[in-house]
Parts: structure tokens; C-alpha cells; sequence
């Protein structure tokens, strides 16, 4: 009898210990809905906050926003001080710094952490759409995302649409230290098309060639920020404005 009792006391002992342990097992956390949804296309609204519902609660440790322009957007923590803390929810929701207006294809990353739960991060893809459809480049030089072997020496743009240019710029990518992290900022190094262009039929069209001084881009990090507008047949006017980032490559590379 004493044998079965000091068994059974073992046995009780154990589950004890175990318990805790078991309680305290991570375990995955879930997004069951979103909003912007994956893959979704919004039409004809400019999105101004983001909402993620998981099926546990969580502590937010970071999310951002890629824009077609591939720019990150800050959300949480929108001036990248880590040492916030948010308290474990089911439910995220955040406005965002600036409403999103701009068509194109965007991606939402988060990371999530907390209590008994394994660190989660993911991404979330979707698009904004206008009424009428984005003009589409046939061809662009350069593109985002383009390495050159030399100097640039012209911008070509052929697009699916009649557009007309508003605003055209090389731009340098410049890495400005503020103390607190490094930051990738744009500095202009050349205005082809500005406030001070003359309005020309030239900047109607679908076809567009200018040169540029090869000077200007010596081996580095750069982009072409361009701006410009859609009339269509209602009247209404769209305005998409992007940035093609591109290397210029140094010759023993």
C-alpha cells in the first residue's frame, strides 16, 4: 500500500512540474484577418491605417510599409525608437503616417512577439487602384532595379498611355548618419523636367527621350524620380509619381 501511495504521489508531483512548463510552451500565433486583406486591390481610396487580427494575443514589434516606389514607410514604430512597447492584443490597428494614394503594387511586413507566443513575422501584398487603369512602361531606362556598366547617358520612357510630364529628376542616394540610425535620403543632381520647364507639346506623348551628361553619374547608388498625369475621358485627371532606383557599376566590378 505504501509503495502504491508513494507511486501515485510521484506521479502527482510530476503533473505539477509538468504543467507550468507546458503552460508556458510558445506556440504560433495567426493572422485570421487583415486589412488591407492579401492580394487585395483597393479601388478608388486612399488607404489611411492598417488593421492585422490574430488568434492570440500579441505585442507588436515593428511594422512597415513598401510603397511601388520600393520606399519603406515607418508605421510602428514610426520614428524607429524600439524601446516602445505595445500591450498584447488580439487586434492591431494603426493609422498610418500619411494616406496612401499613389497606384501600384505595396507590401506590409510586420513582426509580432509576446508571452507563450513564438515570434511571428510575415507579409502582406496588395494593390491600389485608381478608376482607370496605370499606364504601363513598355520600355524604361533605366528601370528600377537596373545595374549600368557605365555612366547614364539618356532616359528613355515608352509607355501604354498618353501622359504628360510634370516633374523629371536624377537624383543621388545619399546616406545621412542622424545619430540615431542611417538613413538613405535622395539628393537632386539634375532637374529635366521642373517648375521652371517650359509647357511644351514635348511633355505630351507616350514616347520620351532625353539625354543626360554622363558626368552626373560617376559609380554609384542613384534614381530617377519622375511625376507626371492621366487626362481621361470623364475629365478627371490621375497623377502617379515614382522612383526607378538604379547602380552605376565601377569599372573593376
Amino acid at each position: 500500500m505504501k509503495r502504491q501511495f508513494s507511486m501515485i504521489a510521484v506521479a502527482m508531483l510530476t503533473a505539477l512540474i509538468a504543467a507550468p512548463a507546458a503552460a508556458q510552451s510558445p506556440q504560433s500565433a495567426k493572422v485570421i484577418q487583415s486589412f488591407p486583406a492579401k492580394d487585395d486591390v483597393l479601388k478608388e481610396q486612399p488607404l489611411t491605417a492598417v488593421r492585422l487580427e490574430f488568434d492570440k494575443p500579441v505585442e507588436l514589434v515593428l511594422l512597415s510599409i513598401r510603397d511601388p516606389s520600393g520606399e519603406k514607410i515607418n508605421v510602428y514604430p514610426a520614428d524607429g525608437d524600439f524601446s516602445e512597447t505595445t500591450v498584447a492584443a488580439k487586434v492591431v490597428e494603426l493609422p498610418l503616417p500619411a494616406a496612401l494614394t499613389e497606384v501600384g503594387r505595396y507590401q506590409l511586413s510586420y513582426l509580432v512577439t509576446g508571452e507563450s507566443v513564438k515570434s511571428l513575422n510575415g507579409h502582406i501584398y496588395f494593390e491600389l487602384q485608381g478608376k482607370y487603369p496605370p499606364p504601363k512602361f513598355y520600355v524604361q531606362i533605366p528601370y528600377n532595379g537596373s545595374y549600368l556598366s557605365e555612366p547614364l547617358t539618356q532616359i528613355k520612357m515608352n509607355l501604354d498611355q498618353v501622359i504628360t510630364l510634370q516633374s523629371l529628376d536624377v537624383v543621388r542616394m545619399v546616406e545621412v548618419d542622424d545619430g540615431v540610425s542611417v538613413k538613405t535620403v535622395m539628393k537632386t543632381i539634375a532637374t529635366i523636367v521642373g517648375a521652371d520647364t517650359p509647357v511644351t507639346s514635348e511633355l505630351t506623348g507616350q514616347e520620351f527621350k532625353f539625354p543626360v551628361d554622363p558626368s552626373l553619374t560617376p559609380p554609384g547608388k542613384y534614381g530617377i524620380t519622375y511625376r507626371f498625369t492621366v487626362s481621361h475621358p470623364d475629365g478627371s485627371v490621375s497623377e502617379t509619381t515614382s522612383t526607378a532606383k538604379f547602380t552605376v557599376s565601377s569599372t573593376d566590378e
